[in-house]
């Protein structure tokens, strides 16, 4: 099966909004509350995928993972890091906002290769360091970072779709971590 990484486009708001949707639900059905998962549907449905990625400014970069004969069966989406107040995110540049794959793709290095992707975005836009943030509940994704070089810095408990939940920021003080060949990795 042949797969590439690409830039999305708006025609791509529908299925990257239905990855997301099955993403969410295999990854945190026993995480989070059914109606925090409702809400996430809710808000990040086509229509607000459709939106990001017809915006002409270049605040946040959406890459695509796409199988030719399946369709897009990951993304991620990067920029510069979210304003924080804490002193140990401040000398991150750059943040993965999102990373999802579709559950049958997970574990074959696809999950490496675009965070290499999205590392390389970040280093082209002048970033040296990146952060990601993940629930501290999903020991798959920390541990997936972990294997992919990220440190943890710290973890904070935040409002989350009207819920209250831990995540654990993991780091990369050197993007040229990210940005060298994927490893093989288990997502």
């Amino acid at each position: 099966m042949e797969i590439f990484i690409r830039p999305a486009g708006p025609a791509d708001a529908e299925e990257i909004a239905r990855v997301q949707a099955v993403s969410w639900r295999a990854t945190y059905a026993k995480q989070l509350s059914a109606e925090s998962l409702a809400r996430v549907e809710t808000a990040w449905d086509a229509r607000h995928w459709r939106h990001g990625l017809e915006r002409v400014d270049d605040r946040a970069i959406t890459l695509v993972l796409e199988a030719r004969e399946v369709g897009i069966v990951g993304f991620g989406v990067a920029g510069r890091r979210r304003a924080g107040r804490d002193p140990t995110l401040h000398p991150y540049e750059g943040e993965v906002y999102l990373l999802y794959l579709l559950p049958g793709f997970q574990g074959y290095g696809l999950g490496g290769k675009l965070m290499t992707a999205l590392a390389r975005v970040l280093k082209a836009r002048g970033m040296k360091s990146a952060l990601v943030w993940a629930l501290a509940t999903n020991r798959d994704a920390i541990g997936f970072y972990e294997h992919l070089g990220g440190e943890i810095l710290l973890r904070a408990r935040k409002p989350f779709f009207g819920e209250p939940v831990e995540e654990i920021a993991l780091g990369w003080r050197d993007i040229e971590t990210l940005t060298g060949a994927a490893p093989q990795a288990r997502e």
